[in-house]
């Protein structure tokens, strides 16, 4: 169980930034919630998935834009 609980925290201790939002935002029941809001539409609603992604600092400056846009 010791053995477990530092392998598990070695792990977490070698996540980089990118690593770790990705695991508190999959963690985060608001998240969570939001995002199967948004995209549990099959037509998917692209200004509606854009606002959510910035709502959550999920938008990437200085790429190409999104098909939808």
């Amino acid at each position: 169980m010791a053995e477990e609980a530092r392998q598990e925290g070695d792990r977490k201790a070698r996540l980089d930034f990118p690593d770790f939002a990705q695991e508190f935002l999959r963690r985060n029941l608001e998240y969570c919630r939001d995002y199967k809001n948004v995209m549990s539409d099959p037509e998917g609603d692209p200004k509606a998935q854009e606002v959510m992604a910035r709502r959550w600092g999920l938008c990437f400056p200085g790429r190409s834009p999104s098909v939808g846009a």
